[in-house]
């Protein structure tokens, strides 16, 4: 294989990774929980790139954005305790190191949008 070929075929896999995301995001997998008993989690993808060591494998350890936690994670049990453990985790951590952070309790992340 020539180089120009590895490296298209590199851009390939990796066009995915700078694709523009979605300003907010909703973490709502109904195909995995079903309905919802509480509101659908949002966040701002923006918000998040723009913290200090935080990168894409952060939220996307699989290193492709197009794959989903709930590509893995397919029961709602372990989908819900992925999001948990991720988010709080992280969000702990901020508040430890003196940091301006999000939400850290159920109603707080689940907040029905007016």
């Amino acid at each position: 294989m020539t180089i120009g070929a590895a490296a298209a075929l590199l851009l390939a896999f990796a066009a995915p990774l700078f694709a523009d995301p979605p300003d907010i995001i909703t973490l709502s997998e109904t195909g995995v929980f079903g309905s919802l008993s509480r509101a659908p989690v949002r966040i701002t993808h923006k918000d998040h790139m723009a913290l200090e060591g935080v990168d894409c494998l952060a939220c996307h350890h699989q290193g492709d954005p197009s794959v989903t936690c709930a590509s893995c994670h397919v029961e709602r049990q372990a989908l819900q305790n992925v999001f948990h453990q991720l988010c709080i985790t992280c969000h702990e951590a901020e508040k430890r190191k003196g940091r301006v952070t999000g939400p850290r309790t159920c109603g707080e992340c689940h907040a029905w949008q007016k």
